[in-house]
């Protein structure tokens, strides 16, 4: 009976434990200087065959913008796989975790690498995907917990999570539009309202496509980031957009439940930002549908 009861709270126990805890892995480098350890962990990735595809240099340009005090803050950015367009297609949500974010950056004295927990995600949409496909994409974060570990003083352990009631992203029903002529549309207005496309990742350029953007902000990451520095594991900000029966859908992730899991981490003035991004996306997505 007391087995019974403990299944049934421990959702409610998950978030009501620290979100930070839950959400985020954190490693601490051996390496001192900062841009050593964002090269120890670039070359661990590699050679544990996980590619790195760029390097966000996000505190030099948060610098370039006059805050010259800003902490050292890098994002290692990689983790592509064979087989990830379809994992997506089926999971689309998983775009925010693959491909993965390594943020690096300074804190208390020390380097430090966190990882999102993708267990969060992958248990919330287990069921879309084959027992094999799961497995690849844990397979995928084993290699890099095993390349963090190697460059850290310790090895931090990865807490399981039942499926969350709340959809971990905001989805959107593009009518009337075909795939190409929205994706260029919806890129125009996201520059707009100043969430600027950093690149677009094309995952599945045959029908039914799959793209994924990688956005930023620098005055919300600015302030984010020194309210919850683990935040940048979601960094590039990812919003997707794929094929599906005739239609077009898009999402991103779900902003107002961050708000509600962080929400004790983050002044008063921060969690504003968090809900203007949210604003922001939805105007650039309501101009790019014509509404």
């Amino acid at each position: 009976m007391l087995k019974f009861l403990l299944f049934l709270l421990l959702p409610l126990f998950t978030f009501a434990m620290d979100p930070i805890r839950v959400m985020y892995i954190t490693y601490n480098l051996k390496e001192r200087d900062f841009k050593a350890g964002v090269e120890s962990v670039r070359k661990s990735m590699e050679a544990q065959g996980l590619k790195v595809l760029r390097t966000l240099t996000i505190s030099d340009a948060i610098r370039a913008r006059g805050n010259e005090t800003f902490r050292n803050y890098y994002v290692v950015f990689g983790c592509e796989f064979d087989g990830m367009g379809d994992i997506l297609l089926k999971a689309p949500a998983l775009s925010n975790i693959v491909p993965c974010s390594v943020a690096v950056y300074e804190e208390r004295g020390r380097v430090r690498a966190t990882v999102v927990n993708h267990q969060v995600f992958l248990t919330q949409y287990r069921n879309n995907l084959t027992l094999s496909e799961r497995r690849e994409i844990s397979q995928v974060y084993r290699r890099l917990h095993s390349a963090l570990a190697s460059v850290s003083t310790n090895k931090p352990a990865i807490p399981q999570v039942p499926a969350m009631k709340e959809d971990l992203v905001h989805e959107d029903v593009v009518e009337d539009l075909d795939f190409d002529t929205f994706k260029t549309l919806y890129k125009t207005a996201l520059d707009g309202v100043n969430m600027n496309i950093l690149d677009i990742m094309d995952i599945r350029e045959d029908s039914p496509k799959f793209s994924i953007f990688l956005a930023c902000n620098l005055s919300y990451g600015e302030a984010i980031l020194k309210d919850i520095p683990q935040f940048g594991t979601l960094a590039p900000c990812r919003v997707y957009l794929y094929e599906k029966d005739g239609k077009v859908i898009t999402g991103y992730i779900n902003i107002p439940f961050l708000l509600r899991s962080y929400g004790r981490h983050l002044s008063k003035e921060n969690a504003e930002i968090f809900r203007r991004a949210d604003q922001d996306i939805k105007q650039a997505l309501k101009e790019a549908k014509g509404e």
